[in-house]
C-alpha cells in the first residue's frame, strides 16, 4: 500500500515538473517571437537599432503591450470580483 501511494505521489510530481518546464519553454518562445516581431516592425519603418526612430518605435510597442497586459488583468480581476459578490441565482 505504501509503495502504491509513493508511486502515485512521485508520478504526480513528475507530471507537475514536466508541465512547468513546458510552460516556461512556451513563455520563452513567445517572448522571443514578440521581440523578433517588434524588431521587424520597427526596422520596416526605416529604423535601425540605436536610431532614435527605432528606439521610439520599440518603446511604443513595449508600452502598448504593457497597457494590453494591464487591461487584461483588470478584466480578469473584475470578472473574479463580480462573480464572488452576487449570490447564486441572481
Amino acid at each position: 500500500m505504501r509503495f502504491a501511494m509513493m508511486l502515485v505521489v512521485l508520478t504526480s510530481l513528475a507530471g507537475c515538473a514536466q508541465y512547468d518546464a513546458a510552460r516556461e519553454a512556451n513563455l520563452a518562445a513567445a517572448a522571443q517571437e514578440r521581440v523578433a516581431s517588434d524588431d521587424a516592425s520597427c526596422r520596416s519603418s526605416g529604423g535601425k537599432p540605436g536610431d532614435p526612430q527605432y528606439d521610439d518605435c520599440r518603446k511604443r510597442l513595449a508600452n502598448d503591450q504593457a497597457r494590453d497586459t494591464r487591461g487584461h488583468q483588470r478584466l480578469i480581476d473584475h470578472m473574479l470580483n463580480e462573480s464572488s459578490i452576487r449570490p447564486i441565482g441572481q
